[in-house]
């Protein structure tokens, strides 16, 4: 069985390092019968350390396209059917240094051989106070909702109003590759990644792992995708009329009420990070109107 563990970067050069260097050594201790590889795909075509970072993975992709979407689209395009399964990490995430291997975990979820495979995660932050020590603050799980594990109609609810966060995601790569025709409709959404995700939930063919494999970053900055929050805004936008596509029209409607409490209406939190006259209510409500009309 083979395993990729593909890494989306950009402009994170000592972040991917460390991630680099942690998977390094999760792999010599590593003693199960899945065949792993790292790659990485990059959106910097002038990236200075790219030396540094072919060193420490197996393959070192250039983005063939711009931004966070196609560096997983243009992997899942030309590289994920090399593969069994694909589990994807942020380049600024980690894996969790519990008492068992995280890739001994990830060989269990695979040998379950559904489409698609969330593992329950850790946020951290970081702090340095006087600019010299560096602290790690950690929260508890992220998601203490037992019904997820039990519930497939539990799990389906949760995600589809709500996306996943881009850790902790596995999927086979069969899959992926037979959704390659519709994720063009994703890129520029910045959330493609949640795609097969998506369509494995609404099939039933994806199951959630209640332990936290990563520690995933939970700074919300300036850079990479938050660099621009209304593109993020927006973004959400196209994703909630391009899925329009892929589901039922119940599982839509579920998705549409979600997406205007938690991202696109008017009192929701990601609503209220962007500017206040940004063109918005006609705008967003003419767009849903016209996906439910398709």
């Amino acid at each position: 069985m083979k395993i990729c563990i593909v890494i989306p970067t950009y402009r994170r050069n000592v972040q991917l390092v460390r991630l680099l260097s942690q998977l390094a050594e999760l792999r010599e201790t590593y003693m199960g019968q899945a065949e792993y590889s790292v790659f990485v795909t990059d959106s910097d075509p002038n990236n200075p350390a790219s030396d540094i970072i072919q060193q420490l993975c197996d393959r070192y992709i250039l983005n063939k396209g711009t931004g966070f979407d196609d560096n997983l689209f243009y992997f899942y395009k030309d590289y994920a059917g090399a593969f069994d399964f694909v589990f994807s990490c942020s380049d600024d995430d980690l894996f969790n240094c519990g008492p068992v291997n995280a890739l001994d975990l990830l060989e269990v979820a695979a040998r379950q051989d559904k489409a698609a495979v969330h593992f329950n995660h850790f946020e951290y932050k970081t702090d340095s106070p006087d600019g010299m020590e560096m602290r790690y603050s950690l929260s508890s799980a992220a998601y203490n909702l037992p019904a997820l594990t039990d519930d497939p109609e539990a799990l389906r609810r949760r995600f589809l109003g709500l996306l996943p966060r881009h850790v902790g995601m596995l999927y086979k790569s069969s899959h992926i590759t037979g959704l390659l025709d519709q994720l063009p409709a994703f890129r520029g959404t910045l959330h493609l990644y949640a795609v097969p995700f998506m369509c494995a939930v609404e099939s039933g063919e994806a199951v959630f792992f209640d332990y936290p494999l990563n520690y995933f970053s939970a700074e919300v900055g300036d850079d990479g995708a938050w660099e621009n929050k209304v593109n993020v805004y927006y973004g959400l936008l196209q994703y909630l009329v391009a899925s329009k596509a892929l589901l039922s029209r119940e599982s839509f409607e579920l998705t549409r009420r979600g997406f205007m409490g938690n991202y696109l209406g008017q009192s929701a939190w990601l609503r209220r990070l962007i500017p206040e006259d940004l063109q918005h209510e006609t705008e967003v409500l003419a767009r849903i109107e016209e996906a439910m009309t398709l």
